[in-house]
C-alpha cells in the first residue's frame, strides 16, 4: 500500500511540473492584437480590445510581436562560468557573422531608386503617396505612442514618401533606416515598406522618450544621432541637422494645425 502511494505521488509530481513547464513555455509566445472592425455607418476603426455589438463587424486581426513576459531562472539549469563565458563568446561571434551576411544583402539597392528621390516639388504626388502608406503609419504610431503627423513630416523629409530611396551612405527606403540601426531594431527586411516604417517610427519614439517628450530634440537624434544631442546638450550645430529639424518640426505643425486631410482616413478607437 505505501509502495502504491508513493508511485501515486511522484507520479502526479511529474505531472505537475510537466504542466508547469508547458504553462512556462506558452507564457512566452506574447504576442499583442489590434482588431479592426467596420461599424453600422460603415467607419473603419482599429483598437486593441475587442468591440461588443452585432453592428461592430470584425475584419482582420493585426499581431504584433512583443518582448517575452517569462524569463527562465537562472538558477535553473546552471553552468559553469567559464564555459558560460565560452559559449558566450561563440554565439557572439555567430551573430556577428549573421549580421555581417544580413547587412550586406541590405545595403544592396537591388534595382531600386539607388539614392534618387522624385516628386518632392509636387503636392499632387506626396499626397496620392502619403495615402498609399497611410494605414500602417496609423498603425504603428497609435502602437508606439507618436504622433502621426511627425511620422508623415519625417517620410516627407527623408524620402518623399519614396519606398525604393536609397542614400550614398547607405539609408533605407521611406524612414531611411540605416542597416545597424534595423538590426539593432529587429528589422529584418527594411526594404519591405511596412517593416520599414514600423522600425522608423520605433526609432523616433525610442528618442521622444530619451529626450522627454521634446520633439525638436527627437527630430535631431534621428538625423545626427542621439549621442551628438547628448554631446552638444540640444540640436548639433551641424548646417544640415538644423535645416533638418527646421523644416521637419515646421511640417510638423502644419500637419498638427491643418490636419491629414484624407477622405476616408481610418478611425482609431480611443485608448
Amino acid at each position: 500500500m505505501k509502495k502504491t502511494n508513493a508511485r501515486f505521488y511522484k507520479l502526479t509530481v511529474i505531472r505537475l511540473v510537466f504542466l508547469f513547464s508547458s504553462f512556462l513555455f506558452f507564457t512566452t509566445q506574447v504576442q499583442a492584437e489590434i482588431y479592426k472592425y467596420v461599424t453600422k455607418d460603415g467607419k473603419t476603426v482599429l483598437t486593441g480590445e475587442k468591440l461588443k455589438g452585432k453592428g461592430n463587424k470584425l475584419v482582420k486581426v493585426y499581431k504584433i510581436k512583443k518582448k517575452k513576459a517569462y524569463k527562465q531562472s537562472s538558477s535553473v539549469g546552471r553552468k559553469k562560468k567559464s564555459s558560460q563565458r565560452v559559449s558566450s563568446t561563440r554565439s557572439k561571434k555567430r551573430r556577428n557573422r549573421r549580421n555581417q551576411k544580413q547587412l550586406a544583402n541590405m545595403v544592396k539597392a537591388n534595382g531600386r531608386d539607388d539614392g534618387v528621390i522624385v516628386g518632392c516639388n509636387s503636392s499632387k504626388h506626396l499626397t496620392r503617396q502619403s495615402r498609399i502608406y497611410q494605414k500602417p503609419i496609423q498603425i504603428y504610431s497609435r502602437i508606439y505612442g507618436v504622433d502621426e503627423e511627425l511620422v508623415h513630416a519625417i517620410v516627407r523629409q527623408e524620402s518623399c514618401f519614396n519606398e525604393g530611396a536609397h542614400s550614398r551612405v547607405g539609408a533605407i527606403g521611406l524612414m531611411q533606416l540605416m542597416p545597424q540601426t534595423a538590426l539593432s531594431l529587429r528589422i529584418n527586411d527594411p526594404w519591405n515598406p511596412e517593416h520599414n516604417i514600423q522600425g522608423g517610427i520605433k526609432y523616433i519614439a525610442m528618442m521622444l522618450k530619451r529626450f522627454e517628450g521634446k520633439p525638436k530634440l527627437a527630430i535631431a537624434a534621428y538625423n545626427a544621432g542621439p549621442g551628438n544631442v547628448n554631446k552638444y546638450k540640444g540640436i548639433p550645430p551641424f548646417k544640415e541637422t538644423r535645416n533638418y529639424v527646421k523644416k521637419v518640426y515646421s511640417e510638423y505643425l502644419r500637419f498638427k494645425a491643418d490636419g491629414i486631410n484624407f477622405p476616408n482616413k481610418i478611425q482609431l478607437a480611443a485608448k
